[in-house]
């Protein structure tokens, strides 16, 4: 969605703006801006509409990109209030270009606000809740832009995260939180300002957390922090390893590299938390959660974490006997909310901002209920609101369209399940099993990876087509779901997905020759009933594309097939992830569209 990105301090702004935004490029967005001041007031103001190498030719070509800047704040933009346009895009300012803002999220009750400040005669050039701000800004100072700061937040209802610089006093930078991630970045040169914390790995030697309703004030390079008028001391973490910033290698997308590093992800996430020597799982966490009494568990997650959810639900319900439902963040949100303390609530989140994910754990811990955090991010805010939380040590993910870390997501899901069923009637030997087949699975992605080229001449054929069905049953359900959306999002190709037993329900109507049908159908997962089902399609002259077990023998059944190894039934959703992600890449490509920036798409959905 939209991020910021800001600077006070001792270096020049404006390049360590640019490489910013550079390294956000894949978060998803459809303008820029970036905005500098010097000490003695005069300011440099670009906006772009696009990637930010046209901002970045617009700086260049800027004489005054070489001046002595102290302050400055950058953002990209992913367009909510208004179109896609230079005057929409960040940063806005007051009437007077006295105050400059930056803001992530949304101002719900902004209208109200514009109607108030046009009757006092102001003038927008903007379609924005952001210029709003700006004005609101500069029509309640009082002299202090802190204190002035504080009463313009308590009148803003909605979301957001802001920075905002006085061109009178331009060494200072003043920046607050509500629901929108912000991140203080700490360097010996400078304090940072960021919606996201691996944006000021490479700059920044520590960072804080910036809570709701608290207010940062930057002056010379050093911070303080307020919440409700009161200075507050926070504490200080390192930046580690865990917070990079990714690099594309020999790889032509981001995308294709993260689909390459699903082996050492998987490992990465069952690490120090299965024992595959012993069979044994050791968490912790899991063990703390074992202790809780639970009757069921319901699942808040949206996108790929939703489909992945979909898949550890089966699990929950066959390892562990819990009933488990599945909700959409979106959806729960709004609906009846009946709490109950024997319910364990989880929220899964590959980047721990997901707005609507966010706002539903809100909603859900004001009832004081059991909640549980699933996220990649670590110190996000989904993460740290939950009362218990696992990370899915998935690294950076630059590709908006999620890929290795729903590998992660699964592993974790199925190391949790199966902690849960040894507490209850799990036997140990059958756990020892599937533990025993989650060793077997990296050799396996392997062997898909080393195979990618089989899938060429399928890529070439079946990118002719503009419409697909994707079927899948029991298991494989939520796994069809997961390959459906990709194909979706980096094709923008027409894809449905159902259970393939509701064909005959409604979808059938529309099989023909020109909608090709995906179907998984891996053996141990309601192979002979999914066959019957692929002969509907057979019958009214549908192709069928079948994701198959090695060795498969039903071959009349298809008219072409993807093989992947086997395993064990419950880990059978794991394994046509790859192969059906390479192929919608591959797709992709063909189609000479944008793999790691699919349109109108944003890597973190920080607003509802």
């Amino acid at each position: 969605m939209c991020w910021i990105f800001a600077y006070n301090g001792q270096e020049n702004p404006l390049p360590l703006l640019i490489e910013w935004l550079r390294n956000l490029e894949y978060r998803g967005y459809d303008s820029a801006g970036v905005f500098a001041v010097a000490a003695d007031g005069h300011f440099f103001l670009e906006k772009a509409v696009g990637k930010v190498s046209a901002l970045a030719t617009k700086v260049e070509k800027n004489e005054a990109k070489n001046d002595a800047y102290i302050t400055g704040i950058a953002h990209t933009r992913w367009a909510t209030h208004g179109g896609v346009t230079e005057a929409n895009s960040h940063p806005h300012k007051s009437s007077q270009d006295r105050f400059f803002v930056v803001h992530n999220g949304i101002i719900e009750n902004y209208r109200e606000l514009k109607d108030t400040l046009q009757k006092k005669g102001y003038v927008f050039y903007s379609e924005t809740d952001t210029e709003v701000v700006a004005k609101l800004i500069e029509d309640m100072y009082d002299g202090d832009i802190l204190s002035t700061f504080e009463r313009v937040l308590a009148h803003l209802v909605g979301a957001y995260a802001l920075a905002v610089v006085d061109r009178e006093h331009p060494d200072t930078l003043i920046g607050a939180k509500l629901g929108s991630p912000m991140i203080v970045g700490l360097s010996p040169t400078g304090t940072f300002l960021s919606s996201d914390i691996n944006a000021v790995s490479r700059v920044a030697t520590e960072f804080v957390m910036l809570d709701d309703r608290e207010i940062i004030r930057i002056e010379g390079g050093k911070y303080a922090i307020f919440s409700l008028g009161q200075e507050v001391e926070k504490n200080r973490e390192k930046i580690t390893d865990e917070f990079q910033t990714a690099t594309i290698g020999n790889y032509e997308t981001f995308t294709e590299k993260e689909i390459y590093e699903i082996p050492d992800v998987f490992k990465n996430a069952l690490k120090w938390r299965v024992n595959f020597e012993t069979g044994e799982i050791r968490s912790d966490t899991l063990d703390a959660l074992g202790d809780h009494e639970i009757d069921r568990i319901e699942i808040v997650a949206s996108g790929s974490s939703y489909f992945a959810w979909i898949v550890g639900s089966y699990w929950f319900r066959e390892l562990a006997g819990i009933p488990c439902e599945v909700r959409i963040s979106s959806e729960f949100l709004y609906d009846t909310f009946i709490p109950s303390n024997r319910t364990l609530y989880v929220f899964m989140s590959q980047s721990g901002e997901t707005a609507d994910v966010r706002e539903s754990l809100r909603m859900v811990k004001k009832k004081w209920c059991l909640t549980f955090g699933i996220v990649n991010v670590v110190g996000s805010t989904i993460a740290r609101m939950t009362d218990m939380w696992l990370y899915t040590h998935a690294g950076v993910e630059v590709g908006v369209a999620s890929t290795k870390n729903i590998i992660a997501q699964l592993a974790v899901l199925i190391t949790m399940a199966l902690s849960l069923g040894l507490k209850r009637n799990l036997q140990v030997k059958d756990a020892r099993e599937i533990v025993r087949h989650l060793a077997e699975l990296p050799a396996k992605f392997e062997l898909e990876l080393a195979g990618a080229r089989t899938l060429n001449p399928l890529i070439e054929k079946y990118s002719q087509y503009e419409n697909f069905f994707y079927l899948g049953r029991n298991l494989l359900y939520g796994t069809a779901h997961e390959c459906s959306l990709k194909l979706k999002e980096l094709t923008y190709l027409h894809a449905e997905c159902y259970s393939a037993g509701e064909l005959k329900h409604g979808p059938l109507a529309l099989v023909n020759p020109d909608m090709p049908t995906i179907v998984l159908n891996l053996k141990g997962i309601m192979r002979d009933k999914t066959a019957s089902n692929i002969k509907e399609v057979k019958a009214r002259n549908g192709i069928v594309l079948g994701v198959v077990t090695e060795g498969d023998d039903m071959d009349d059944l298809y008219d072409d097939r993807i093989e992947v190894p086997t395993t064990h039934p419950l880990l059978t959703p794991f394994l046509p992830l790859i192969p059906m992600w390479l192929f919608a890449v591959g797709i992709a490509k063909k189609l000479g569209k944008d793999v790691d920036k699919p349109q109108n798409l944003a890597k973190s959905v920080t607003v509802e």
